[in-house]
Protein backbone atom coordinates (compact mmCIF):
# COMPACT_ATOMS: atom_id res chain seq x y z
CA UNK A 1 0.00 0.00 0.00
CA UNK A 2 1.20 3.45 -0.80
CA UNK A 3 1.42 5.97 1.97
CA UNK A 4 -1.36 8.54 2.02
CA UNK A 5 -0.54 12.21 1.64
CA UNK A 6 -1.29 14.11 4.84
CA UNK A 7 -4.49 16.14 4.55
CA UNK A 8 -4.26 19.91 5.04
CA UNK A 9 -5.10 21.11 8.50
CA UNK A 10 -8.42 22.84 9.17
CA UNK A 11 -6.52 26.10 9.73
CA UNK A 12 -4.78 25.86 6.36
CA UNK A 13 -8.08 25.16 4.60
CA UNK A 14 -9.71 28.14 6.33
CA UNK A 15 -6.84 30.44 5.28
CA UNK A 16 -7.11 29.27 1.68
CA UNK A 17 -10.84 30.01 1.61
CA UNK A 18 -10.32 33.47 3.10
CA UNK A 19 -7.52 34.54 0.78
CA UNK A 20 -9.26 34.83 -2.61
CA UNK A 21 -8.09 37.57 -5.00
CA UNK A 22 -5.89 40.37 -3.66
CA UNK A 23 -7.99 43.27 -2.43
CA UNK A 24 -7.74 46.89 -1.33
CA UNK A 25 -10.07 48.87 0.94
CA UNK A 26 -10.74 52.18 -0.82
CA UNK A 27 -12.87 55.32 -0.65
CA UNK A 28 -13.16 58.76 -2.26
CA UNK A 29 -12.66 61.69 0.12
CA UNK A 30 -11.95 65.35 0.66
CA UNK A 31 -8.58 65.68 2.38
CA UNK A 32 -8.11 69.02 4.16
CA UNK A 33 -4.89 70.99 4.32
CA UNK A 34 -2.92 70.82 7.60
CA UNK A 35 -4.43 74.08 8.94
CA UNK A 36 -7.99 72.80 8.54
CA UNK A 37 -6.98 69.42 9.99
CA UNK A 38 -5.54 71.16 13.05
CA UNK A 39 -8.73 73.19 13.60
CA UNK A 40 -10.94 70.11 13.24
CA UNK A 41 -8.64 68.13 15.55
CA UNK A 42 -9.13 70.81 18.21
CA UNK A 43 -12.90 70.44 17.89
CA UNK A 44 -12.33 66.69 18.26
CA UNK A 45 -10.42 67.19 21.52
CA UNK A 46 -13.23 69.43 22.82
CA UNK A 47 -15.81 66.76 21.96
CA UNK A 48 -13.70 64.01 23.51
CA UNK A 49 -13.75 65.92 26.82
CA UNK A 50 -17.56 65.54 26.79
CA UNK A 51 -18.07 62.07 25.35
CA UNK A 52 -14.78 60.21 25.91
CA UNK A 53 -13.64 57.79 23.22
CA UNK A 54 -10.63 57.62 20.93
CA UNK A 55 -9.50 60.64 18.91
CA UNK A 56 -8.96 60.43 15.18
CA UNK A 57 -5.28 61.16 14.46
CA UNK A 58 -4.96 64.72 13.16
CA UNK A 59 -3.17 63.65 9.97
CA UNK A 60 -6.01 61.20 9.22
CA UNK A 61 -8.88 63.69 9.45
CA UNK A 62 -10.95 63.71 6.24
CA UNK A 63 -14.48 63.83 4.86
CA UNK A 64 -15.59 60.67 3.06
CA UNK A 65 -17.41 61.18 -0.26
CA UNK A 66 -18.22 57.56 -1.03
CA UNK A 67 -16.91 54.35 0.52
CA UNK A 68 -16.34 51.33 -1.70
CA UNK A 69 -14.90 48.96 0.88
CA UNK A 70 -12.81 45.98 -0.24
CA UNK A 71 -12.39 45.68 -4.00
CA UNK A 72 -10.18 43.45 -6.13
CA UNK A 73 -6.84 45.07 -6.94
CA UNK A 74 -7.34 44.49 -10.66
CA UNK A 75 -10.35 46.86 -10.52
CA UNK A 76 -8.44 49.86 -9.16
CA UNK A 77 -8.01 51.34 -12.65
CA UNK A 78 -11.80 51.24 -13.08
CA UNK A 79 -12.20 53.17 -9.83
CA UNK A 80 -9.58 55.72 -10.91
CA UNK A 81 -11.50 56.17 -14.18
CA UNK A 82 -14.57 57.03 -12.09
CA UNK A 83 -12.56 59.79 -10.39
CA UNK A 84 -11.45 61.13 -13.76
CA UNK A 85 -15.04 61.29 -15.05
CA UNK A 86 -16.56 62.89 -11.94
CA UNK A 87 -17.98 66.39 -12.30
CA UNK A 88 -15.94 68.67 -10.05
CA UNK A 89 -15.47 72.39 -9.57
CA UNK A 90 -13.55 73.93 -6.65
CA UNK A 91 -15.79 75.17 -3.84
CA UNK A 92 -15.72 76.21 -0.19
CA UNK A 93 -17.86 75.39 2.80
CA UNK A 94 -17.91 75.86 6.56
CA UNK A 95 -17.71 73.22 9.27
CA UNK A 96 -19.96 74.68 11.95
CA UNK A 97 -21.85 71.95 13.78
CA UNK A 98 -21.19 68.72 15.68
CA UNK A 99 -22.99 65.63 16.83
CA UNK A 100 -22.60 62.14 18.24
CA UNK A 101 -24.26 59.00 16.86
CA UNK A 102 -25.17 56.53 19.57
CA UNK A 103 -25.61 53.56 17.19
CA UNK A 104 -21.91 53.53 16.25
CA UNK A 105 -20.24 55.69 18.92
CA UNK A 106 -19.00 58.29 16.41
CA UNK A 107 -18.62 61.94 17.38
CA UNK A 108 -18.40 64.15 14.31
CA UNK A 109 -18.19 67.69 12.97
CA UNK A 110 -19.59 68.92 9.68
CA UNK A 111 -21.47 71.62 7.78
CA UNK A 112 -24.86 72.65 9.16
CA UNK A 113 -26.15 72.57 5.57
CA UNK A 114 -24.42 70.37 2.98
CA UNK A 115 -23.26 72.61 0.11
CA UNK A 116 -24.70 71.89 -3.33
CA UNK A 117 -21.25 71.38 -4.99
CA UNK A 118 -20.48 68.66 -2.42
CA UNK A 119 -23.78 66.91 -3.07
CA UNK A 120 -23.16 67.15 -6.83
CA UNK A 121 -19.70 65.61 -6.50
CA UNK A 122 -21.01 62.73 -4.38
CA UNK A 123 -23.89 62.18 -6.82
CA UNK A 124 -21.52 62.17 -9.81
CA UNK A 125 -19.18 59.65 -8.16
CA UNK A 126 -22.03 57.36 -7.11
CA UNK A 127 -23.63 57.40 -10.56
CA UNK A 128 -20.31 56.55 -12.23
CA UNK A 129 -19.61 53.78 -9.70
CA UNK A 130 -23.02 52.22 -10.30
CA UNK A 131 -22.48 52.41 -14.09
CA UNK A 132 -19.17 50.58 -13.59
CA UNK A 133 -20.79 47.81 -11.55
CA UNK A 134 -19.82 48.87 -8.02
CA UNK A 135 -22.21 49.12 -5.10
CA UNK A 136 -22.76 52.40 -3.26
CA UNK A 137 -24.30 53.39 0.06
CA UNK A 138 -28.10 53.46 -0.16
CA UNK A 139 -28.68 55.79 2.78
CA UNK A 140 -28.91 59.54 2.09
CA UNK A 141 -25.50 61.20 2.14
CA UNK A 142 -24.55 62.80 5.49
CA UNK A 143 -21.50 65.06 5.20
CA UNK A 144 -19.44 64.60 8.35
CA UNK A 145 -15.88 64.30 9.63
CA UNK A 146 -15.32 61.60 12.26
CA UNK A 147 -13.23 63.11 15.06
CA UNK A 148 -13.87 60.61 17.90
CA UNK A 149 -14.65 56.88 17.84
CA UNK A 150 -15.99 54.70 20.68
CA UNK A 151 -17.68 57.78 22.13
CA UNK A 152 -20.25 57.56 24.93
CA UNK A 153 -22.76 59.67 23.07
CA UNK A 154 -25.04 62.10 24.82
CA UNK A 155 -26.47 65.49 23.81
CA UNK A 156 -23.66 67.93 23.04
CA UNK A 157 -23.52 71.67 22.46
CA UNK A 158 -23.72 71.94 18.68
CA UNK A 159 -22.16 75.42 18.54
CA UNK A 160 -18.65 75.39 17.04
CA UNK A 161 -16.19 78.07 16.08
CA UNK A 162 -16.63 77.88 12.27
CA UNK A 163 -13.83 76.31 10.24
CA UNK A 164 -13.57 77.45 6.60
CA UNK A 165 -12.59 74.66 4.20
CA UNK A 166 -11.54 75.42 0.63
CA UNK A 167 -11.82 72.37 -1.65
CA UNK A 168 -9.54 72.38 -4.68
CA UNK A 169 -9.46 68.62 -5.31
CA UNK A 170 -10.62 65.23 -4.09
CA UNK A 171 -8.74 61.97 -3.59
CA UNK A 172 -9.02 58.20 -3.81
CA UNK A 173 -7.62 56.67 -0.63
CA UNK A 174 -6.47 53.20 0.29
CA UNK A 175 -6.99 52.15 3.91
CA UNK A 176 -4.76 49.49 5.48
CA UNK A 177 -5.54 48.24 8.98
CA UNK A 178 -2.85 47.58 11.55
CA UNK A 179 -2.63 47.37 15.33
CA UNK A 180 -2.81 51.18 15.63
CA UNK A 181 -5.86 51.58 13.38
CA UNK A 182 -6.20 52.60 9.75
CA UNK A 183 -3.29 53.95 7.70
CA UNK A 184 -4.24 55.94 4.61
CA UNK A 185 -2.45 56.28 1.27
CA UNK A 186 -3.47 58.56 -1.60
CA UNK A 187 -3.79 56.45 -4.77
CA UNK A 188 -5.56 59.03 -6.96
CA UNK A 189 -6.14 62.80 -6.99
CA UNK A 190 -8.36 64.98 -9.17
CA UNK A 191 -7.92 67.39 -10.82
CA UNK A 192 -4.71 65.74 -11.96
CA UNK A 193 -3.00 69.16 -11.97
CA UNK A 194 -3.16 69.10 -8.16
CA UNK A 195 -1.36 65.77 -7.85
CA UNK A 196 1.46 66.02 -5.36
CA UNK A 197 4.84 64.72 -6.54
CA UNK A 198 5.78 61.29 -5.17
Amino acid sequence: MSAEQPSPSAGARERAVRQGPAQARVFFALWPDPGVQAALAQHGRDLQCRVGGKLTRQESIHLTLTFLGDIALHRLDEVRAVGTRAAFEPFAFTVDTAGCWGHNGVAWVGPRATPEPLLSLVGSLEAALLDTGFRVEERPYAAHVTVVRKARCRPVDLTLAPVAWRVDDFVLMRSDLNAEGSRYTVIGRWPEANRKPA
